[in-house]
């Protein structure tokens, strides 16, 4: 259906003569179609559409910094790094693809490199979503051990955006590892409340419950994530924890 929609718009672009605008909102459609497909993981999907998206235009950064994201969750990661710095190319203050480009970094554990990225996203004042770079950066400090820098990120882009999961999950994960379990359990249920997609912080805040003894409550959200999104590695890890509890029940 999406297909067909698409198709209709571009018949209807198409008979008004192939302009400047026709080529823009052409590749505007394509665009938001890759975006859906990113969003699920279906990436030969998204990247049909983000290339079509590039052939109706060469010169939009934001096409080259939708490429690397696709080619990102390919796991395909130098074809990412050069799609990211292609869109820098274009416009060398684009701070997406600079914080993407620092998300690659810090997935390969170049930490250092990372921060300097971000720092980079940060410096454009017209960047309208700083709190995305504020959060991986703050998850960049807390990788070189310092978590009160990390934390100190984390609760900036939280006073910008209040309603971001991924800052939450960071903070839970934090507060996690320091044995700090209501703050866990507050910033995981945060996390899963503005993003109920989130299987990985619905499996951190079943292993905060494991911990304070509310077994049932633990049950059910892993339960959860091999419901929501059985073929994911959540859902692998949920039913590791699922097998623990019945040998548990089974032993008492």
């Amino acid at each position: 259906m999406v297909r067909l929609v698409l198709g209709f718009l571009l018949l209807v672009l198409a008979a008004c003569g192939p302009s400047a605008s026709y080529h823009q909102q052409a590749s505007a459609m394509h665009r938001e179609l890759a975006y859906v497909y990113l969003k699920d993981n279906r990436y030969p999907e998204a990247l049909r559409e983000a290339l079509l998206a590039q052939k109706e235009s060469p010169r939009d950064p934001e096409v080259y910094n939708l490429l690397g994201l696709i080619y990102m969750g390919r796991k395909e990661y130098d074809k990412a790094r050069l799609e990211f710095e292609k869109a820098l190319q274009i416009d060398p203050r684009y701070s997406e693809a600079l914080n993407n480009l620092g998300a690659l970094a810090l997935l390969q554990g170049q930490y250092d490199q990372a921060i300097s990225y971000f720092k980079k996203a940060l410096d454009n004042p017209l960047y309208l979503n700083p709190f995305m770079a504020l959060t991986n950066l703050g998850w960049a400090w807390h990788k070189k051990g310092d978590d009160a820098k990390a934390l100190k990120y984390l609760n900036r882009a939280l006073k910008l955006n209040p309603r971001y999961s991924r800052a939450y999950y960071y903070a839970g994960l934090i507060a996690f590892q320091q044995g700090r379990w209501e703050e866990a359990k507050l910033d995981f249920r945060r996390a899963v409340r503005f993003d109920h997609t989130d299987m990985a912080s619905r499996y951190w805040l079943g292993e905060v419950y494991f911990r304070l003894g509310e077994l049932d409550k633990a049950r059910r959200l892993w339960e959860s994530v091999t419901q929501l999104a059985p073929e994911s590695e959540w859902a692998l890890r949920s039913e590791e924890k699922l097998l623990l509890l019945k040998n548990l029940s089974s032993d008492t």
